[in-house]
């Protein structure tokens, strides 16, 4: 299965507040890159300003990671909508509920690092202690707090030296098996440095105990160290989110990394390379040990896990495979599109296309970015998939997925066309997301933004970009558009026979002007408002636009609740300099100089 696409640039900080490397299957994108007020941070998308004019494609994108189940930012705008969090887990993962299963993992063996010749131990706040084959067994000695020990993959066993490279007891311990057990009692953490993918400072570990295992690979021996420990105890130390962050995403978080540890210990086989059920990151859940529980705001992320301790998403009774990222760009996608090129085999009915309104709620930085590539560098970069069809020239067809993201791209090129899927692209391009649009920034930003999270992205897809209109802005989707009016400041969603007698009048620039208000129901037909008159609807007699001294005499006589009932046509000229209008029952003549009548 395709994991995590990118590594993220880490900032370097003080062991309580550690860089963090990104997880893979489930939370692919995170540890939420952008957030500054907690250790767990990464590095922030580029700015949209500075692309190269030079450049012959843009890609307007939003998201950060694979898009499919559980936004973590998404999460934290939901929780502090109200939200809970098995309200935000369900909405995520569709048909499932929360629930503590009848036959619960215990205990997890965590890969913290493997394939080393070389592994760095350290003590910190109390000695660690090393013995081989078991936890009480042959003692091979004391690392006292604050310093580091070395040790040495050998043909005759672990080769271990202390801060002054003195080789301790003046020979090898163990074996391929009888491994080397490194413990530690209350308030001591063991350091293993090459557990730190990112910084190469470390992670500590303050619970369970390390298990140094030697074996031969590739001709030469190596060892790798696991972590068997209690499940709840294993959550932790799972750096995914910052402890920061509202209770409700916390919980969320919680029962996410619970549930997916499970899955990955009920259903897969134990990882040969690293002989563990789930790595530290690398492929499955971002796992920092105590680096989290001391962290900043450590104490709320283990309230957290305590409070939700045994919670795991389910359906049909089978626990599920909970997948997460770190930023959807505002709407998921299904796993079968993401993934799989569109093909139904691969669906599975809880990870599907979901609106998610929590996800512009403030301080994501993934939901608008941009990069450009040259003709010649895109050709470069796409060769290993479209093989060679020329200079790329452009994508005459995109098929995407409910949520946005692309399912599979026809690209021209100068000697021939080819079809790749959207993750090919996405790893050609090396964008954060594969929710990304050619060539048109159609990114929904701003108020048009809340108000299509506020419709839950009823509206659908977008299929322009936000353009200057008279009096605001508007941006159409596959479903109408929703225009911005700048002076009411006011932001309404426009649709169907009310829309397309809008734009038949000539919209913001005619006789109308901007909308002021939402459709609503008026009797048995819609209504809507705008700045100079209105646009009324009803079944059998079509939408119809209203405006001067015919909409003044329409409603002087009781509107759709007068006699008059619904227009059956829009304002019209006379044919001698005045207007008119007809309703279902009569018809409203103004001429000109004169006042209006029924006719």
């Amino acid at each position: 299965m395709i994991r995590r696409a990118l590594a993220l640039g880490l900032v370097a900080i003080s062991l309580a507040a550690l860089g963090v490397p990104p997880a893979l299957a489930a939370g692919e994108g995170t540890t939420v890159p952008g957030a500054t007020d907690d250790p767990f941070t990464g590095s922030p998308p580029p700015a949209r300003a500075g692309i190269s004019r030079a450049a012959g494609f843009r890609f307007f994108g939003s998201g950060f990671g694979h898009g499919i189940g559980m936004s973590q930012w998404g999460s934290r705008g939901l929780a502090a909508m109200g939200w809970s969090h098995r309200r935000i887990l369900r909405h995520f993962y569709r048909g499932t509920r929360v629930a503590r299963p009848a036959d619960p993992v215990r205990r997890i063996r965590v890969g913290l690092t493997w394939d080393r010749t070389v592994v760095h131990l350290g003590a910190r706040g109390g000695p660690v202690h090393l013995w081989v084959g078991r936890q009480g067994g042959t003692k091979v000695g004391r690392i006292p707090g604050g310093r580091t020990w070395t040790v040495r993959a050998k043909a005759s066993g672990f080769a271990v030296r202390d801060h002054a490279g003195k080789l301790i007891g003046g020979h090898a311990w163990g074996s391929p098996a009888s491994d080397l057990i490194a413990t530690y009692r209350s308030g001591a953490r063991a350091v293993v440095r090459e557990a730190d993918a990112v910084s190469g400072t470390g992670y500590s570990y303050n619970r369970g105990h390390l298990v140094l295992d030697l074996y031969r690979r590739g001709g030469k021996w190596n060892q790798r160290i696991v972590l068997p420990i209690a499940l709840e105890q294993y959550l932790y130390g799972l750096g995914e989110i910052p402890s920061s962050w509202p209770v409700a995403a916390l919980r969320a978080q919680a029962v996410a990394g619970r549930t997916f540890a499970t899955h990955k210990v009920k259903r897969f086989t134990p990882n040969a390379a690293c002989a563990c059920d789930i790595t530290d990151g690398a492929n499955d859940q971002v796992y920092v040990g105590a680096s989290k529980e001391t962290g900043l705001d450590g104490k709320r992320w283990v309230k957290a896990v305590n409070h939700t301790r045994g919670q795991v998403v389910t359906h049909g009774g089978n626990v599920i495979q909970a997948f997460f990222a770190a930023s959807d760009g505002g709407h998921s996608d299904a796993v079968e599109d993401v993934w799989h090129g569109g093909n139904d085999a691969f669906a599975i009915p809880y990870l599907k296309a979901e609106c998610d309104p929590g996800e512009a709620a403030g301080g994501n930085p993934w939901v608008d970015w941009q990069k450009a590539y040259t003709a010649v560098e895109l050709t470069n970069r796409l060769a290993p998939y479209t093989g060679a069809i020329g200079r790329i020239r452009g994508f005459p067809k995109v098929r995407r997925g409910d949520g946005g993201r692309v399912v599979t791209a026809t690209v021209r090129g100068a000697r021939g066309t080819a079809t790749i899927t959207g993750s090919e692209l996405r790893w050609a391009l090396g964008v954060w997301d594969g929710r990304i649009w050619i060539n048109q920034d159609k990114n929904i930003t701003g108020p048009i933004r809340e108000r299509y999270d506020a419709l839950m992205c009823r509206p659908g897809l977008p299929a322009s970009k936000v353009v200057g209109v008279k009096g605001g802005s508007r941006q159409r989707f596959d479903k109408g558009a929703i225009f911005r009016n700048a002076v009411k400041r006011a932001t309404v969603w426009l649709r169907g026979p009310i829309y397309r007698e809008y734009k038949a009048v000539r919209g913001p620039s005619g006789k109308l002007g901007m909308p002021i208000g939402q459709i609503v129901d008026a009797g048995p037909g819609a209504r809507a408002l705008f700045a100079r008159g209105r646009i009324l609807a009803k079944q059998g007699a079509g939408a119809h636009a209203l405006w001067g001294r015919v909409l003044k005499s329409y409603m002087h006589r009781g509107g759709t609740a007068g006699p008059l009932g619904f227009p059956t046509s829009r304002v019209r000229a006379d044919g001698s300099g005045g207007t008119l209008a007809e309703f279902e029952h009569g018809t409203i003549v103004c001429p000109r100089g004169r006042s209006c009548g029924l006719a």
